[in-house]
């Protein structure tokens, strides 16, 4: 039997994985219209992890061998540009009119085009903003509406590794001075140190339930939306004008 030589063999593992790129990415697409690159890897690697296999890939490696080679074939739907290529976006004028429920701060640029690929901003009407003060033109938008007197509760949204102190970085460091100071209604929604058992996201459900979540794009990006957007809600004071109204009492016959 002819020894199988090594240009055969990768050329053989580059189409298995590339078969299985193609496949994870259309579980995230199941329930997901826009997945980025980490949620991708994550993705792989319960595959193969599925299939028997070890993980051998870690992100950059698959980001430059195995991803590389699959979109020199062509596109991968649903696959979000990194955030350094993504088009800029402008904020319409009329937005100057409205602000939002809620304010989302995640550690990574990337996560912020989970949220805007999600559709959060219109539908529960969260802004997510990165740590490192991008969108600046949504960071702008924000400053102005304070500026105005409106407010919003921040959520922060972040890693296990993520351990900073938020209140200095942007955009956060700028939403307070322009409130000269004045408290905003806050939440750390971001991952424990030693991370969060998938069972703890009830939106997660297809994953296995004793995968530690470490790394936000573990979850899928259905999952995670889900998980911050509730969390941020949550944090909005209840309207008075919108309580139910109480029950009359049933009058009794004399």
């Amino acid at each position: 039997m002819a020894k199988e030589v090594p240009a055969a063999r990768r050329r053989r593992d580059e189409d298995r994985l590339s078969a299985r790129i193609d496949e994870a990415a259309a579980r995230l697409r199941a329930t997901s219209r826009a997945f980025t690159r980490k949620n991708l890897f994550h993705a792989l690697r319960r595959l193969e992890r599925a299939g028997g296999a070890e993980d051998a890939l870690g992100f950059a490696d698959l980001y430059s061998g195995p991803l590389a080679a699959r979109l020199r074939r062509g596109p991968l739907p649903g696959l979000l540009p990194p955030p350094s290529l993504a088009p800029r976006r402008r904020l319409p004028p009329e937005w100057d009119a409205y602000f939002p429920a809620a304010i989302l701060l995640v550690d990574r640029a990337a996560l912020v085009d989970v949220f805007v690929a999600s559709g959060a901003l219109v539908q529960t009407r969260i802004a997510p903003v990165a740590l490192d003060g991008t969108p600046a033109h949504v960071v702008r938008w924000l400053c102005r509406g304070l500026e105005r007197g409106l407010s919003a509760p921040v959520a922060y949204l972040h890693d296990a590794s993520t351990v900073v102190y938020p209140f200095a970085y942007e955009p956060l460091a700028t939403l307070v001075k322009v409130t000269h100071g004045a408290p905003l209604p806050y939440r750390d929604l971001g991952l424990p140190r030693g991370g969060l058992p998938a069972s703890a996201f009830p939106f997660a459900k297809d994953l296995p339930r004793d995968e530690r979540i470490l790394e936000l794009e573990q979850l899928p990006p259905t999952a995670l939306v889900a998980y911050a957007s509730r969390a941020a809600l949550a944090l909005i004071p209840p309207d008075p004008l919108l309580s139910p109204l109480q029950p009359s009492l049933p009058r009794t016959r004399r």
